[in-house]
């Protein structure tokens, strides 16, 4: 029994890391995001059809993205 809940508790682990702080999921992460949360997976993560990916808004900045891209370009 005991053993079954450290699995449970390592996997909740898991599942709050992808939640928090992974901003492109594969199938496998966005499935077992959905088992425990249906209702994040539904708001925010948004599926990239063309390369089968999940894209979590909970993490993704537009605004962090722009400034990558801008530094990207100036050569910084």
């Amino acid at each position: 029994m005991n053993e079954y809940i450290y699995f449970e508790n390592e996997e909740y682990k898991r599942v709050e890391v992808l939640m928090n702080e992974t901003e492109v999921l594969t199938l496998e992460e966005y499935e077992l995001v959905n088992a425990w949360f249906p209702d994040f997976a539904k708001d925010k993560l948004f599926h990239n059809f063309w390369n089968n990916t999940y894209l979590n808004l909970n993490v993704y900045s537009e605004v962090e993205k722009e400034a990558y891209d801008l530094r990207r370009e100036m050569g910084y």
